[in-house]
């Protein structure tokens, strides 16, 4: 009893999946979103590690030289030498070098992760342009089949009427024609139905070929509130205002060169000549410890920091004009998203009243054919119009679903 309990569990068709369970799963198995996070992870680094380089630098060093005697001139070599310290270096003045580094690597970090949220929205739409698509194959398959069987009925009457010898053969040829022809079409939709089930199963990290079956998302009524607040920023545009922000530390940076630098130092340890000879005096007579200032400022250096400095500000002006040209791009999807759903609306609003009328005129058609008031040709035409108003119904609820996918992609932060 048990076994069979469990084979019954197994071939057990899955549950259908819906629209948010399918984002959940896309999220949790995409390839991509885990790679721009750790491009986020890695700009968290660089922060600190341009942090870092503001405050002392403390290490062991040391050399050792050995000289024997009848080499070198003793007085150039002194007979070679020994070196261990411990050093400490601490940057005092650097022009705002360091500041300007860590402003660089902060503006990196807020790119990536605009970067990351650019991402995120363009896999919602990946995953939800798919699961619309399936759902359209699947209605569009279903649509033409079902039609197909009544078509199919239709032509065992019209054999019954040749059969007891009414000159229907015509008629029948006009009807095995169509019957092809949606035959086509029915197999065309499941392939395109199978593609996009193994695009969403690949999206959702499961097998290419696994089963699926998916709920058709409702179809919302009316139009959506129109906002009253400026338009949101859309990550393209955060990363673009990132990357302004990142020239303009690039021209700190460029300008800190020209700057005066100063260090101070220590060191402590043991620092002697002649490594010939050694003893115990020596020791304590090399020991000992020092401290130092350094101080560069660059005078001259034929324009090469005036052209790095030139070069940072037309990157700076580059990337400002970048940030122009995607507030235009995000206004335009914007735009375009709201005004494609707008009119898919009012197209779902008209078809959801013809396909039932359509499929009257069809039943109204054929009936007055079997009475002899029309015609095969009219069947024929008020079946594809049946089936038509079907399908485009269907591949408009799709289209919809896609644009409110895309008009949330860029009106969402």
């Amino acid at each position: 009893m048990i076994p069979l309990l469990f084979a019954l569990i197994l071939s057990a068709p899955p549950a259908p999946l819906t629209l948010d369970e399918a984002l959940r799963l896309a999220h949790e198995a995409n390839a991509r979103l885990p790679e721009a996070a750790l491009e986020t992870q890695a700009a968290d680094e660089k922060i600190r590690e341009a942090r870092a380089e503001r405050w002392m630098k403390v290490a062991i060093d040391g050399d050792f030289v050995y000289a024997p005697p009848g080499g070198y001139d003793p007085v150039v070599t002194n007979a070679g030498e020994a070196r261990l310290q411990l050093t400490a270096k601490q940057p005092v003045y650097d022009g705002g070098a360091r500041r300007a580094a860590i402003a660089k690597a902060a503006a990196e970090r807020d790119a990536s992760s605009a970067r990351y949220r650019v991402a995120e929205k363009d896999l919602d739409v990946e995953v939800t342009s798919r699961y619309a698509e399936l759902v359209e194959t699947e209605e569009e398959s279903q649509a033409r089949r079902g039609g197909l069987e009544r078509l199919r009925r239709y032509r065992t009457s019209l054999e019954s009427r040749k059969a007891s010898g009414q000159g229907v053969a015509a008629d029948l040829l006009k009807t095995d024609v169509r019957i092809a022809s949606d035959e086509a079409d029915a197999i065309d939709a499941d392939a395109r139905a199978a593609q996009a089930r193994t695009e969403l199963n690949v999206l959702m990290g499961r097998a290419p070929d696994a089963p699926l079956t998916v709920v058709a998302p409702p179809i919302p009524t009316g139009a959506p509130a129109a906002s009253t607040g400026p338009p949101p920023e859309s990550p393209e545009v955060r990363e673009a205002e990132a990357l302004a922000r990142g020239t303009d530390a690039d021209v700190l940076a460029a300008e800190a060169e020209r700057k005066p630098h100063l260090f101070a130092s220590a060191d402590a340890g043991w620092w002697g000549a002649d490594t010939t000879r050694w003893s115990i005096d020596r020791w304590r007579r090399d020991a000992g410890f020092s401290l130092g200032l350094q101080v560069s400022w660059l005078l001259f250096d034929f324009g090469a920091s005036d052209a790095r400095i030139a070069r940072a500000r037309i990157e700076g002006r580059r990337a400002r004009l970048e940030i122009v040209a995607r507030e235009r791009d995000a206004a335009l999807q914007r735009a375009k998203a709201r005004e494609t759903a707008e009119a898919l609306r009012r197209q779902i609003d008209v078809l959801s009243r013809a396909e039932p009328a359509a499929r009257d005129s069809w039943l109204e058609a054929e009936s007055r054919y079997r009475g002899g008031a029309a015609t095969a040709l009219e069947v024929i035409d008020a079946y594809a119009a049946a089936v038509d108003a079907s399908v485009k119904l269907s591949q408009a609820e799709s289209r919809l679903r896609i644009a409110e996918a895309l008009e949330k992609r860029w009106e969402t932060p």
